[in-house]
């Protein structure tokens, strides 16, 4: 069972991977669809529509952008705080900075180094 959580790194691509690796593409939600530079109130928008979406199985809503807007981040505290059943949320930037502390103080942070390329 995944649990909701912050992941602070700039590697993107390393961690899409990674999730598509772990999990069904059919339990993930990436939004945007591709890293944004910014996360804006559309986007937090769509991922309250997304999370509103009945599923009977788990579903993990990823955030992923460069910085997170504090109009966007202010509409999705009560989505975070109380997400609707079978609802993960995933957020990945590259510093913890960038967040609001209600949002950092409400999941656990994990700090991730780039993933190197094995050479073969």
């Amino acid at each position: 069972m995944f649990v909701s959580k912050i992941i602070i790194t700039d590697d993107f691509d390393g961690i899409r991977a990674e999730l598509l690796k772990q999990f069904h593409p059919n339990s993930l939600r990436f939004i945007p669809k591709e890293v944004a530079s910014e996360f804006l109130i559309d986007d937090a928008k769509a991922v309250e529509k997304e999370s509103y979406i009945a599923e009977t199985s788990e579903k993990i809503i990823v955030l992923m952008a460069n910085s997170f807007r504090i109009e966007a981040q202010n509409f999705l505290l009560k989505l975070l705080e109380e997400p609707p059943k079978n609802i993960k949320f995933l957020i990945v930037v590259p510093s913890k900075n960038l967040l609001l502390p209600t949002i950092k103080s409400r999941r656990i942070c994990e700090k991730r180094n780039k993933i190197k390329a094995k050479n073969t």
